[in-house]
C-alpha cells in the first residue's frame, strides 16, 4: 500500500524538526563545552612570564617593605626562573586593603622599558594591576627576594642617605635628614649625585618633633649602617637666636650617646663609603627635652 500524500508530507517535516532539535543540542554542548574549558582555564591559571628569558632582561632589583629596602640583582637567570612560575588568575585590586610584606622586582628589560611586579600573597600585582595568585610562586618570589637581602654580599642600593630614628625610652622617633652629599649608579648605569644644604638648628626646631623624657641615653638607629658616625653636636634652645652660638660636642659609646638636661637640639654627621649602590655624607636632625 503506497503511503498517502498527507503520510509523504509528515516525513519530511519530522526530520526537519529532528535535524533542527539535533543542531540545538549539538550547540548546547558546544557551549557547555567552552563554558567547562573557560572554568578550567581560569581555575589553572595563566603563567604571565612563562617565556621569559635571562636574555631578556638587562638590570633588576627588588625593594622589601617592610624593612623599606632596595636590594640589587645580578642573577638574570635566576630570577626569570622563579617568575616563570608565578601563576595569575582572576584580576583583584583589594590588595590595597591587605597588611603585610610585600615586594617589588622593577625589570628594565633589554628594549629598555620597565616592568614592576609585587608578590603579595595571596595578590601577584604586575605593572599596577592586581591579580589573585598562586600561592606556592608567589611565596618563593618573597622568599628569594628575603635570602637576596639576607646574603652576606647583598648589594643594598641606596639612593640616598638612610633614615635615621632616634629611640629614647623605649619609644622609636624619626630623625629630619637635613644637608647630604649623596651619589649613585642608576639601573642604567648612570651616575648620579644629589647635594642639600645643612641648615642651622634655629631654622628647623619648629619642624622637629619634640622628645620630652628622664632618660639619659638615646640610641641612633640607622636603616643601613654608616661606615663612620663622624660626629654629634647639639645646641641648647635657649640660645637658637644666636647663629654665633657653636654647638656643644656630644659624647657618643657606639650608637649610644649621653643626653644632656634640659632642651637641645642634636644633629648627627654620618658618613657611608660610595659605591656603584650608593654613599656620601647626611646630616640628621632631632629635639630632645630632658627634664630636670
Amino acid at each position: 500500500m503506497e503511503p498517502t500524500r498527507s503520510a509523504a508530507r509528515l516525513f519530511p517535516e519530522r526530520e526537519v524538526r529532528q535535524m533542527k532539535i539535533s543542531k540545538r543540542f549539538a550547540a548546547a554542548i558546544f557551549c557547555i563545552i567552552l563554558v567547562i574549558i573557560a572554568i578550567l582555564a581560569l581555575a589553572s591559571g595563566q603563567k604571565p612570564f612563562k617565556h621569559l628569558e635571562a636574555s631578556d632582561i638587562a638590570a633588576a632589583e627588588v625593594r622589601l617593605t617592610p624593612p623599606d629596602k632596595t636590594v640589587r640583582i645580578t642573577d638574570m637567570k635566576e630570577l626569570a626562573g622563579y617568575l616563570n612560575e608565578a601563576v595569575v588568575y582572576h584580576k583583584d585590586n583589594s590588595y590595597t586593603e591587605y597588611c603585610g610584606q610585600g615586594v617589588v622586582f622593577t625589570l628594565t628589560m633589554a628594549d629598555g622599558s620597565q616592568r614592576e611586579i609585587m608578590a603579595y600573597n595571596p595578590f601577584l600585582v604586575i605593572d599596577g594591576v592586581g591579580y589573585r595568585t598562586k600561592y606556592a610562586p608567589c611565596n618563593a618570589l618573597n622568599s628569594y627576594a628575603n635570602g637576596l637581602l639576607d646574603a652576606e654580599d647583598a648589594a643594598i642600593l641606596m639612593r640616598e642617605p638612610p633614615r635615621l630614628d632616634v629611640v629614647v625610652d623605649e619609644t622609636c622617633t624619626g630623625t629630619q635628614l637635613n644637608g647630604y652629599s649623596w651619589d649613585y649608579l642608576d639601573s642604567d648605569g648612570y651616575g648620579k649625585s644629589g647635594i642639600a644644604d645643612n641648615p642651622h638648628p634655629m631654622d628647623i626646631i619648629d619642624r622637629l618633633p619634640l622628645i620630652e623624657t628622664a632618660a639619659q641615653t638615646a640610641e641612633l638607629r640607622f636603616a643601613e649602617e654608616p661606615d663612620n658616625i663622624r660626629a654629634v653636636h647639639c645646641w641648647s634652645d635657649e640660645n637658637l637666636s644666636d647663629y654665633d652660638v657653636n654647638g656643644e660636642k656630644v659624647p657618643i659609646d657606639g650608637h649610644e650617646i649621653a643626653l644632656k638636661p634640659g632642651g637641645y637640639v642634636y644633629r648627627v654627621f654620618a658618613e657611608w663609603e660610595k659605591s656603584e649602590n650608593g654613599g656620601g655624607f647626611a646630616y640628621y636632625s632631632f629635639y630632645v627635652k630632658v627634664l630636670r
